[in-house]
């Protein structure tokens, strides 16, 4: 019988990797999205906890496209928006 080692997400004990460093990565991203989840609650009046959990995680699963945004290429958002739509449009056709 193999032994396969699993590594565990230290924040959503739930997923499992094959290895440590797409383990480290997840974590780094929810840490990423809680953090920015606290600071929107704090900036942003009115805003509920779970809507802030979605951005944070919207914007720690999309930080290399955010980053090319912020880097003077706005448009960026929007096309990867129109492809991912396209996407879906092809899937569900």
């Amino acid at each position: 019988m193999a032994v396969v080692t699993l590594y565990m997400s230290d924040r959503d004990q739930n997923k499992t990797f094959s290895n440590k460093k797409e383990a480290d990565e997840y974590d780094k991203m929810l840490e990423l999205a809680e953090n920015v989840s606290i600071w929107m609650e704090k900036e942003i009046d009115g805003l509920s906890e779970s809507q802030s959990e979605a951005i944070g995680m919207l914007l720690a699963e999309n930080k290399e496209t955010l980053l090319k945004a912020l880097k003077g290429k706005p448009e960026v958002l929007i096309k990867e928006t129109a492809e991912d739509e396209d996407k879906v449009t092809k899937l569900s056709a």
